[in-house]
């Protein structure tokens, strides 16, 4: 059942409930469960972040920490990502469920988010100094953007399924392949907005994704690990530079496509909603990994 619009200005922690691309969170679902009556606060938020396993570090070296969201920056060290980078300090709204993903996705791969935000910064400050729309990004720093924001980890022992998701026949990896998704293929949610959008889902969501082929042991292993997993050739990924350097090397995954993502797709006319599983340019042309 999808809830209603209007709770969705309130707090409830059983939004885990509701889909299966909130699984990665399930690993963090203890440390904001207990709060039933309303919105963790700023220093719950910290909390969460103390209570990790390893320390979350930027690239600078400096601990990730909750600060209240400033005002307009003055200049280049006040804006977002350099305040992260040079004083690990993230700036977030409180009672707000895209700055509460975003603390959650720090927690579930902090190698890559914290190369994503190394990545921007020698292109902000130049951008700034220069006295450049600082929005004019480079095609790389829009293709983070993209999978920051809206990025999914497709990942497959089976390299056939993925070329299904390159050649955007939808149809066929997700009717007539159904019953091997479970047992070969898992899409892991990484941007804080598609979480966010989850809340309300809609026909039409859609991930950037990336492709990873994976050992069949992958599938067998503990939540955390294959987190740590993903997050880890996340990181070599983007800090390599070479495969994803421009937004149309990410490919497009009609998300609630997935069995058990929209209950609506039990029926094969499902599939044929072509506004939504679209005949596409495909992706990136190859895949990551094993």
């Amino acid at each position: 059942m999808k809830p209603d619009i209007d709770l969705l200005v309130h707090w409830t922690p059983n939004f885990l409930t509701w889909s299966p691309m909130y699984e990665p969170l399930q690993s963090l679902s203890g440390m904001f469960s207990s709060f039933l009556d309303g919105w963790p606060g700023l220093d719950d938020y910290q909390k969460i972040l103390d209570a990790q396993s390893e320390m979350i570090l930027t690239h600078a070296g400096k601990k990730l920490r909750v600060v209240k969201q400033d005002d307009k920056p003055q200049g280049f060290k006040e804006h977002y990502a350099p305040r992260i980078y040079l004083k690990g300090e993230i700036q977030t709204r409180s009672e707000n469920w895209h700055d509460f993903f975003q603390l959650l996705t720090w927690c579930l791969f902090p190698k890559s988010k914290a190369v994503i935000n190394a990545i921007h910064i020698p292109r902000v400050k130049e951008r700034i100094e220069k006295g450049v729309d600082t929005g004019r990004r480079s095609p790389v720093e829009n293709m983070l953007s993209l999978f920051d924001e809206g990025g999914a980890v497709v990942v497959s022992s089976d390299e056939s399924l993925l070329q299904l998701i390159r050649d955007f026949q939808w149809k066929e990896l997700f009717w007539n392949h159904r019953d091997e998704l479970a047992e070969k293929l898992q899409c892991i949610t990484f941007g804080h907005a598609i979480y966010e959008k989850g809340l309300m889902p809609y026909v039409g969501m859609t991930a950037n994704s990336i492709l990873l082929v994976v050992d069949k042991s992958f599938f067998r292993q503990t939540l955390e690990e294959r987190l740590d997993y993903i997050d880890e050739q996340l990181a070599l990924l983007f800090s390599n530079g070479t495969q994803y350097t421009k937004p149309k090397d990410l490919s497009p995954f009609p998300v609630l496509g997935l069995p058990g993502w929209d209950p609506d797709n039990e029926l094969e006319a499902y599939y044929d909603n072509t506004d939504y599983f679209r005949r596409g340019r495909g992706g990136n042309r190859s895949s990551y990994g094993a």
